[in-house]
Parts: structure tokens; sequence; C-alpha cells
């Protein structure tokens, strides 16, 4: 009896733990989720509490997937490593490592978006200056005329370490191509022949090229050239909102838009009078 009655009380202090685990931020929240799903046959628990907070769905079962991958071996002296590193910790050994796979994403490769317990989830909305400063940091340690002396597999290592960093800035410095690879990490692509289903916005598209070949002088072209800016802008800022509910289909049509007015960009930078203005997508 006496064993029955200390089981039971600690099941109920286990149970007070977990109900007065305090969700303050979102944060939190997440912990709660990660924490539930591992203790409890985690991938369906994560499933059900991802529908049931509305928080990024790719975003965590990416690092879900990620949570096993804590250390890697060092390919030269295989002694164990933080799964990120580029270089092994060893002194006597320091070695650039091989890039990592297909299933890290860009977010992770530059250490950049939602940071929780060292990893970083994607977020359509990011700092760029942070941005670009993990970017130059990480080229300075990876360029390859750094290992012009090293034996030709790290040197390999360091060119493939400098191609992806220099591919995953490219991709996440852009509103436009990093909507497209958000939407690619769910699983929704564009196609080159996705078009819009918007009719008043394709009118305008038209008119607005009818514009650039009609004009005649810079002082007009300003003026379009003001009114996209803030037509890309304005875009940029529902996709934002449109991530943040988890709302991907609101996202690839925001994107199908956003892919319109860049090429109405492009079409004003390349203006000149009495040319044929070309609108592609």
């Amino acid at each position: 009896m006496f064993k029955s009655l200390t089981n039971t009380l600690k099941t109920c202090a286990f149970q007070n733990f977990r109900n007065n685990f305090v969700l303050i931020s979102k944060r939190r929240i997440i912990s709660k989720i990660l924490f539930n799903s591992l203790l409890f046959d985690g991938r369906n628990s994560l499933r059900n509490s991802l529908k049931q907070n509305n928080i990024y769905k790719f975003s965590l079962l990416k690092y879900y997937h990620e949570i096993p991958k804590i250390h890697r071996n060092c390919w030269k002296c295989d002694s164990e490593i933080d799964y990120f590193s580029l270089h092994c910790k060893k002194e006597d050994c320091g070695v650039i490592q091989k890039v990592l796979p297909n299933d890290v994403t860009y977010f992770e490769t530059l250490g950049i978006g939602i940071k929780l317990d060292g990893r970083f989830l994607p977020t359509y909305n990011i700092d760029s200056g942070q941005l670009r400063k993990n970017f130059l940091l990480l080229q300075q340690l990876v360029h390859p005329d750094s290992y012009g002396t090293k034996d030709r597999k790290e040197y390999n290592y360091a060119q493939q370490q400098s191609s992806l960093i220099n591919k995953a800035y490219q991709v996440l410095r852009d509103p436009l191509l990093r909507a497209k690879y958000m939407l690619q990490l769910n699983n929704v692509s564009i196609s080159e022949s996705e078009s819009l289903q918007d009719p008043e916005l394709l009118m305008e598209i038209l008119d607005v090229r009818e514009q650039l070949e009609d004009i005649t002088n810079e002082n007009d072209v300003k003026t379009i050239k003001n009114e996209s800016e803030e037509k890309i802008k304005n875009i940029i800022t529902e996709l934002s909102q449109a991530f943040k509910s988890n709302d991907f289909t609101t996202a690839k049509e925001l994107t199908v838009k956003l892919q319109y007015w860049y090429n109405i960009r492009d079409a004003i930078i390349n203006w000149q009078p009495g040319k044929r203005v070309e609108i592609y997508h």
C-alpha cells in the first residue's frame, strides 16, 4: 500500500510539473512541444502540437529531425565535434569539415533565423545586417585562398563550403528568393509557367508596361519606380504575415505577384526612350 501511495505521489508531482510548464512566449511553447514530443513517442505528439499551436510546421519538423545530430566526427582524426562546426576543434588537427547534408537549411548554414537551443529555425523576417555579418565571417573562415597550401581534400572542402555559404547568402538576402526557398522547404513549388490569377493586378502590370513604353523622360521613370518599390514593399509585408500564419497558399500567391513586380523593377532599370518593354515571369 505504501509503495502504491508513493507511486501515486510521484505521478501527481510529474503531472503537476508538466501542467505548470508556463507558456509565456512562443519559445516556451516550442520548448513544451519538444519536451512532450521527445518524452512521449515524439513524432505523433509533435505533429498534433504543431496543429494546435499554429507554429511553422516545416521549421519545427526540421528542428525535430536535427535534434539527434548534436555531434559528428572529424573526417581526418575522427574526434567528436559539434554537428555544425566548420573546423575540427582538436588542436593538432583543426581541418575544415565536409559540407553538411542537404537536409540542413540555409538558415542553419548562415546562423540566422529563430534561435532555439543552438538551432536556427526558418523565418521570413531576418536581420539583413546580421545576415551579412555572418556571411562575411563565415567566408573569411572557409575562403579557398587560405587553403592553397593544404592537401587537396581540405582545399576541395573549403571550395565546397565557400560555394554553399555564397549560395545560402544569395537566397536569404533577397525577399523573392527567400520566399521561394521557404515555400520549397514546405514542398510548395512555383513553376516557370506560374501566372497571375488576379485579373486586376495583371491589368495594372500591363498598364505600367505601356507607361514605360510611352514616357520619354527620366523623371517620369522615377515616379513609376517609386510606385513600384512601394508595391514591392507592401507585398513583402504581406508575405511576412502569410509565413507567420503558416498560410502557404497565400504565400505562394504573393510570391508570384512579387515575381511580376521584380520584373517591372528590371524593366525600369533597363528602360530606354522608345524601347519596347518586355515583362517576363
